[in-house]
């Protein structure tokens, strides 16, 4: 037997060698297991008696404890405000090229609509709002990205489903990998339908199995494992699905990560998870659940009021009755009643103080986790101001969490690889214009020396009126925004993207028209209708770059010939104001003159030292002067 699971042959010997190594994974990460379950059970607030995998028949839950505890929950009202507050957040891939062409970046355009397409279909907003949701809960958020036939999906997975060797992950992350989770017998059949006579023998004959007859009777355990490849370019990476004493499925793995997409809120130093911050916040947790137990005695105990009757004076406790106009007989002192205080003001105050220290250890206000508005923070740019800073205090979290998307493109693009490979081409249905249309990846192939991807956010304009206004004014200030119809739908509906596709639509034909004349020498004249000062100065830019390029000579004129035209269009709207009608045209000429034959034009001098090219803007270094080559006609 080797010493090593994936070095065990294909077939039962590699299955029982997963079987040992994940029994014995299982013990070593009960520690990992059990405080994953304390941090659920002081998010939820609820008593849970198990929650095994392994023993389904004990898993029951006790919502309020046996003694019916009040519980204050601040890890809940914690974790949820920072998933409403980042997880909300649905950055998208873009990809961008590195001063391609036109070609290119339209290429790299239908690229990032693709990615987008993928992300619909997947699901894979709704996805990591829950990883992120477990990252604050648990010890690690995991995202699992695999493909059906041409198909990605994703799935959130349960972190205490995945196993691995503790001391092989202290510094680094581990080689190799586990899965455990629980398949129903019909599906595992359906799954492989080869194996299904094996699949009911080993599960009916498996002590696992018999140990748990019951509800969960029909679940089989079965176990999905990865080992890297250890150095590049081996051949021992491997995956294989099994279950107690039969192999599923075994396969090389070529892929130097796991097929997970990972979160941790804390980074613990050592060791492949993080710290959560339900996990930071515990022994704050601990102490308002002691006091609010106190509390509740104390009220139980004490806010009922105590008669105080003079011994001898005969009176009956049936007297002191609950009624209006009740008369009590006494002699000597009357009754006398008094309502002790529960508890000191002082353990209020000191239940305030924890809460506020867990405020500021995870970083938020009390604005922000309760909905109250602090004291003294009356005017709008006072409260914008405060949401300021504490947005600055979750900015490295922010970052992980849109790496954490990056990384999903990634996986996607990778898969998208294998899919071209194995069926030629990979449709996608994406989302463009409340549209569907198919992508072809195959088409959409480029070197990754030709683009990078970044993240960016969905929508860039807050969602509150007052955000929303902010942030209108400083892009009005900073003179991106100028068309007051633009202004007015922001307000009305903060879809900057939308708007932004006008100003994309001028630069996407600009760099058409670039590329017309750079690539095949085409020259395009501008319309009227286009943004001429844009237009203008869009190729004014692209002439300073063939330039410094060695662009032909040809070419240079013909960006030259279109700045001119484009300033001749300008000064023709500044010559002829609104409401005064043209000059009439004269007359043509006489028919003498028709029939002869028009002169030929004369050459256009070439540039001299004197001065720019006509329609080049001042300050533009002029044009070789070798003689351009004729233009074909």
């Amino acid at each position: 037997m080797s010493k090593f699971w994936w070095q065990e042959p294909e077939g039962e010997d590699l299955a029982n060698a997963v079987t040992d190594t994940v029994n014995k994974m299982i013990q070593d990460h009960s520690y990992r297991y059990n405080l994953n379950m304390d941090m659920l059970r002081m998010y939820t607030g609820r008593d849970y008696e198990a929650l095994d995998r392994y023993d389904p028949s004990a898993r029951g839950a006790q919502p309020f404890g046996e003694d019916y505890r009040m519980r204050l929950n601040v890890i809940g009202s914690c974790v949820d405000t920072l998933v409403s507050r980042i997880g909300k957040s649905r950055p998208r891939p873009m990809y961008l090229t590195k001063r391609g062409d036109y070609n290119l970046r339209q290429r790299a355009l239908r690229l990032t609509d693709l990615m987008e397409g993928v992300f619909h279909n997947a699901k894979i907003y709704d996805h990591m709002t829950r990883v992120f949701q477990d990252s604050l809960v648990f010890d690690i958020g995991a995202l699992k990205i695999g493909r059906n036939g041409s198909e990605i999906w994703a799935e959130r997975v349960f972190p205490s489903e995945l196993y691995w060797d503790l001391n092989a992950a202290m510094f680094d992350k581990p080689p190799a990998l586990h899965q455990i989770k629980q398949i129903p017998m019909e599906s595992l059949i359906q799954m492989y339908p080869e194996k299904a006579d094996e699949i009911e023998y080993y599960a009916v004959h498996s002590e696992e199995y018999k140990s748990r007859q019951g509800a969960d009777a029909d679940m089989i355990q079965v176990v999905e494992s990865w080992h890297l490849p250890s150095i590049d370019d081996a051949d021992d990476g491997l995956h294989c699905m099994t279950m107690d004493g039969l192999q599923l499925d075994a396969e090389s793995w070529d892929y130097d990560r796991f097929p997970f997409v990972f979160l941790r809120w804390g980074e613990a130093g050592v060791g492949f998870t993080g710290i959560s911050l339900a996990e930071q916040l515990k022994n704050i947790q601990f102490e308002i659940n002691k006091l609010a137990l106190r509390i509740q005695q104390a009220m139980h105990l004490l806010s009922v009021p105590w008669i105080f009757v003079q011994a001898g004076s005969r009176v009956v406790d049936t007297a002191l009755r609950n009624q209006v106009g009740s008369i009590v007989n006494y002699v000597g002192n009357p009754p006398t009643s008094y309502t002790p205080t529960a508890m000191h003001p002082e353990v209020y105050a000191h239940l305030d103080r924890l809460y506020q220290l867990a405020y500021q250890q995870s970083g938020l206000s009390e604005m922000s986790a309760t909905g109250r508005k602090p004291a003294g923070l009356e005017s709008g740019a006072a409260l914008r101001t405060f949401h300021d800073i504490e947005s600055e205090r979750f900015m490295h979290q922010g970052q992980k969490y849109e790496a954490a998307f990056m990384e999903v493109a990634e996986w996607c693009m990778d898969l998208g690889q294998e899919i071209v490979q194995e069926f030629g081409k990979w449709p996608v249905k994406g989302i463009k214009d409340n549209a569907l249309f198919k992508l072809d990846f195959k088409d959409l192939n480029m070197a990754e020396e030709d683009f990078t991807l970044q993240p960016y956010p969905v929508s860039l304009l807050p969602s509150t009126p007052a955000g929303r206004l902010s942030a209108v004014t400083e892009l009005i200030n900073t003179g991106v925004i100028t068309d007051p119809s633009h202004i007015v739908r922001l307000l009305e509906f903060p879809d900057m993207e939308a708007l932004t596709g006008l100003y994309r639509t001028f630069e996407r034909d600009m760099e058409w028209r670039i590329s017309e004349i750079t690539e095949f020498g085409r020259y395009h004249q501008p319309e009227p209708v286009m943004n001429l000062e844009f237009a203008s100065e869009r190729m004014a830019q692209a002439f300073l770059e063939g330039q410094q390029d060695g662009l032909e000579t040809e070419k240079l004129n013909m960006m030259n010939d279109f700045i001119a035209d484009c300033q001749d269009l300008i000064a023709g709207d500044q010559l002829t104001p609104e409401g005064v009608p043209p000059t009439e045209a004269p007359a043509g000429p006489p028919a003498d003159i028709m029939a002869a034959p028009a002169p030929a034009p004369a050459p256009a001098p070439a540039p001299g030292p004197e001065g720019p090219p006509m329609g080049i803007p001042a300050g533009l270094p002029p044009v070789p002067t070798e003689t351009p080559e004729p233009l074909p006609v």
